[in-house]
């Protein structure tokens, strides 16, 4: 899937790099084409209507163009009313022959390229407005009637299918360079996808072997069951009991993987209010007692300063320090002490959670968030959690714009430091 997906990419980046340099190539050359043909339309034009006659000081007859741009080489064709050329020069070829192709076109007032032979020209007419009397006289058996200029242009169509091969050229090393950074993207883009496509896969997987566990204790449990149909329920209580704890298992591990895919999706929603954070550690510290009790193990609560208060869920926040305190639980032996405190520090309200337990070996502590991830201690020590309760946390902090700190050394216990900003 994910190579297909990388292929499609690549084409689809591909070819819109293909067509930018396509479009962009066209534009370049629509515009030097535009230019130079725009120009030189604009000396012709220009030319035969600002043609004059003026006299010179020996008597002679001279046609000017007031032009004040730099002069482009031009020559002018005078047709009277019989269509016949009235020329002041010799026209060598191709001039002769470039004359009989334009003649029937002296009632094109649009500027027109014509080849002949290996030479193109450009051309535009223009009717005669009476002010050349030297020319008048040329023509004896019928008036003026057209006036063309023309000059070659084979120099800008050179210059121009120069430039066109360029582009072309361009576009072709454009297309296998946009082939490869097309490549490149389309694997950068792909890196989260990737990513996201290899954790959905793993936890997949992980979601399997945790269900497994449970679903074959309470599979065996029941065919235990069946086995003595006559059996009273006191008489099958352990079996019983057995498939109500998996169940209980299984129960707490969906509700987990259902608060994470909400808040993965943004469905779970944190109602955060103003709340007294020290208030909520005292009451959780009071329902602890007895667990503490039983587990031989003392909690110790530190609070520094008086209505402690942060935006928070407060159903959220008991989760939180509750799943914190189970683990701190869990890895501390007999007669361990827990430390649960929490101070003002600047802008922020600072919560520890600390034992001296077996701690988090130096390989799984940067790992300790991931879903379904479970350290060695925890399988040492017989505890079959599903490896949720940290991710949960972990969560439950970023909703609250907060910050979670972890440090550890094997055999040396464990703290917890979560830092949340205070308000007034």
């Amino acid at each position: 899937m994910i190579k297909r997906t990388l292929v499609r990419m690549t084409i689809w980046n591909s070819t819109v790099v293909f067509c930018l340099l396509i479009i962009l190539g066209g534009a370049l050359y629509g515009m030097a084409h535009y230019r130079i043909y725009s120009d030189i339309d604009r000396h012709m034009v220009f030319n035969i209507d600002n043609l004059y006659q003026f006299t010179l000081p020996n008597g002679e007859h001279v046609l000017n163009v007031n032009w004040n741009e730099p002069e482009r080489f031009m020559m002018l064709f005078y047709w009277n009313s019989n269509d016949t050329l009235l020329q002041s020069i010799y026209y060598k070829w191709p001039y002769d022959k470039l004359a009989s192709k334009i003649r029937e076109k002296q009632d094109r007032m649009e500027p027109e390229s014509i080849r002949v032979g290996e030479r193109t020209f450009r051309f535009v007419s223009r009717p005669y407005q009476g002010n050349l009397p030297m020319l008048e006289k040329l023509s004896y058996t019928a008036p003026l009637k057209t006036i063309q200029a023309f000059t070659e242009i084979s120099a800008e169509i050179h210059y121009l299918k120069l430039l066109l091969r360029s582009i072309s050229t361009g576009i072709g090393i454009g297309a296998l360079l946009s082939v490869i950074a097309g490549y490149a993207l389309a694997r950068r883009a792909l890196i989260p996808i990737q990513k996201a496509w290899d954790k959905q896969q793993q936890f997949v997987a992980d979601a399997s072997h945790e269900l497994r566990s449970p679903l074959s204790v309470v599979r065996g449990q029941t065919q235990i069951l069946l086995r003595h149909p006559a059996h009273t329920i006191e008489e099958e209580s352990a079996p019983i009991s057995a498939i109500l704890k998996e169940t209980k298992r299984m129960r707490n591990m969906v509700d987990g993987l259902l608060l994470l895919a909400r808040g993965d999706s943004h469905e779970e929603v944190i109602l955060c209010k103003p709340v007294r954070i020290d208030g909520i550690m005292k009451e959780i510290a009071k329902k602890m007692e007895p667990i503490m009790e039983y587990k031989q193990l003392r909690l110790q609560l530190h609070v520094e300063g008086s209505e402690l208060f942060i935006n928070g869920d407060e159903d959220r926040l008991i989760q939180l320090f509750m799943i914190l305190l189970d683990n701190a639980i869990k890895f501390t032996q007999a007669d361990g002490q827990i430390d649960f405190g929490c101070l003002r520090q600047g802008k922020s309200v600072l919560v520890t959670v600390k034992d001296n337990g077996v701690g988090i070996s130096e390989h799984d502590l940067p790992l300790v968030f991931n879903r379904f991830y479970k350290g060695d201690s925890s399988r040492n020590r017989g505890h079959h959690g599903a490896g949720l309760g940290l991710s949960i946390a972990h969560w439950i902090v970023d909703q609250h714009q907060g910050s979670v700190h972890i440090s550890s050394v094997a055999g040396g216990g464990t703290t917890v430091t979560i830092r949340f900003p205070a308000i007034s």
